[in-house]
């Protein structure tokens, strides 16, 4: 029989699910702390939460029959997703049930900021009539720039149409089509920066995402700007945009979501060009009754049948075909990150080409894991099932084909990415059964470990190159693990690839450059 804990307030629709399948027991507590979490969870098959509670390894450390986390929402960071996975526990969540109530939720930030309405009604609730102070700010004819346009940005985009803006957009994975369907400009991050007249932030957080609006943005922009993030803390780095409101280089914030939740040192406090709610775009009657539904209905499909709906740290596999499949879907996720760390520009398509006997029929897992891995450092949450919408919903074109043989190899896999500067094809194989390789990159072939930190050169084929790049590297204390060297043909164009322990930073990337006969060099990390 199963059992139910449900936190954090969850909808009595959603508890309602569990209540009325044969079988199932829930029971409904308040929000917890990981130590008293990590006392009891482990009585329970299944652990639904929303925000407030904080699924930590504590939380986990005896997680005992625990199966399934659901996450009555989109945004898993308060899950630790690796201690779940370590646990064998599926973490699941709802990705499209917070979007309108987000989206509105920042135009009323919007507006609350551009007609002063806090202060205002602060005003006359003090009995002033103060009206003179008050002045507004309209939309209509303004520049309002969008950064990430996935379901929410573009649901924003749609609506600001209606108020008769002009909307420019930044998405490292948005095409030119997709963003002339939504009716928006594609323009880069500094563009946005300088030419918007308000912002509002709708990216996940990830390594590339975080921190990534600070002090020198704010400098470009417009003293006027005002700047909204519903997405997540940490996006905008708060002491900088704490000192650019006191300083008035902008004109405002809002925000809903913060670094720390509760935000207990409140950099904005005293500020009176900010407006802040204390993480509510969410906070609306039909979302929660939405994600609340959906996440219980996705809880017992698992618990009853094992299906897997939009969970974000493990394929939609059952365990023996995991374990046969284990070293073909770690060498196509290494081959799919590989491309988004060595691509330059905006991903349009993905092509994945398997050539030779792969000893599989159904080559969908190892698809879903190639574009599992290309994703994963671009978004906040991807897995097997999530891999191929996310790439729709982006605009980005995917194939795959097979041919019966392989030139080199038993077998190779193939992934050739196109943006709109370049396009480069990187290959692997496995040597025996497990041992993963990439064989080739851009037609030379090579054998180099997709492990670690990798630096990758282009160069011609002529002496010295190798060795002064090496000297450059050495010369910074950092060890060369793995070294492999291919080429096309005497004399011709050749490749270096070396595992470094630990990364080197731009300057030094900049040093191998300038080293006679180098064409190209650039860093991977697979770590």
């Amino acid at each position: 029989m199963p059992k139910i804990l449900a936190v954090d307030n969850i909808s009595e629709e959603g508890l309602e699910v569990f209540r009325k399948t044969p079988g199932f027991e829930v029971d409904v507590k308040p929000s917890m702390k990981p130590a008293e979490l990590g006392s009891i969870v482990g009585n329970y098959e299944g652990l639904v939460v929303r925000s407030a509670t904080k699924v930590t390894p504590e939380a986990l450390r005896s997680p005992g029959k625990l199966k399934v986390i659901g996450r009555a929402g989109a945004g898993t960071d308060n899950i630790d997703k690796d201690a779940a996975t370590k646990h064998g526990i599926v973490v699941m969540n709802t990705p499209g049930g917070n979007t309108i109530s987000t989206c509105e939720h920042a135009f009323a930030l919007l507006f609350a900021l551009l007609r002063n309405i806090p202060k205002a009604d602060k005003s006359m609730q003090e009995g002033r009539w103060d009206r003179k102070q008050f002045m507004g700010t309209e939309v209509c004819g303004k520049t309002l720039g969008i950064v990430g346009v996935g379901r929410i940005g573009g649901a924003v985009a749609k609506r600001a149409q209606a108020f008769e803006m002009k909307i420019i957009a930044y998405d490292p994975l948005l095409t030119k089509l997709k963003a002339e369907a939504l009716g928006v400009e594609l323009v880069t991050l500094d563009e946005l920066i300088e030419r918007s007249d308000f912002i509002t932030i709708h990216a996940p957080k990830t390594e590339k995402t975080d921190n990534m609006i600070r002090a020198e943005h704010f400098k470009r922009m417009k003293p006027t700007c005002r700047i909204i993030n519903c997405a997540r803390g940490g996006l905008v780095n708060e002491h900088d945009l704490a000192q650019a409101l006191r300083d008035h280089v902008i004109a405002g914030a809002a925000l809903d979501v913060y670094s720390a939740e509760p935000l207990e040192k409140n950099p904005f406090l005293g500020l009176d060009n900010i407006v802040m709610t204390p993480h509510l775009a969410a906070s609306t009657d039909e979302a929660q009754l939405t994600v609340a539904v959906d996440i219980a209905k996705q809880m017992v499909d698992y618990l009853v049948t094992g299906a897997i709906i939009n969970a974000v740290n493990v394929p939609s596999l059952d365990s023996e075909t995991r374990k046969t499949l284990q070293p073909l879907l770690y060498l196509a996720a290494r081959l799919g990150r590989f491309q988004t760390q060595y691509m330059q520009g905006r991903p349009t398509a993905v092509k994945i080409e398997y050539a030779g006997e792969l000893g599989v029929t159904d080559t969908y897992p190892i698809t879903a894991a190639v574009l599992t891995g290309f994703l994963s450092p671009l978004v906040e949450s991807v897995n097997s099932v999530s891999a191929p919408v996310l790439l729709k919903d982006h605009g980005i074109e995917f194939s795959e084909t097979r041919s019966p043989r392989s030139s080199d190899y038993a077998f190779q896999i193939g992934v050739s990415v196109t943006t709109d500067k370049e396009n480069h094809v990187v290959a692997g194989t496995l040597f025996g059964k497990d041992d993963a390789r990439i064989c080739s990159i851009d037609g030379t072939r090579v054998d180099a470990k997709p492990e670690g930190w990798m630096v990758v050169c282009m160069n011609d084929d002529k002496p010295l190159v190798l060795g002064r790049v090496c000297t450059v590297i050495g010369e910074t204390g950092v060890n060369i693990a793995n070294l492999m060297l291919g080429r096309d043909e005497r004399g011709g164009r050749a490749s270096t690839i070396l595992n470094i322990d630990e990364p080197i930073p731009e300057e030094v990337l900049e040093k191998i450059r300038r080293v006679p006969h180098v064409k190209q060099v650039r860093l991977v990390s697979l770590e």
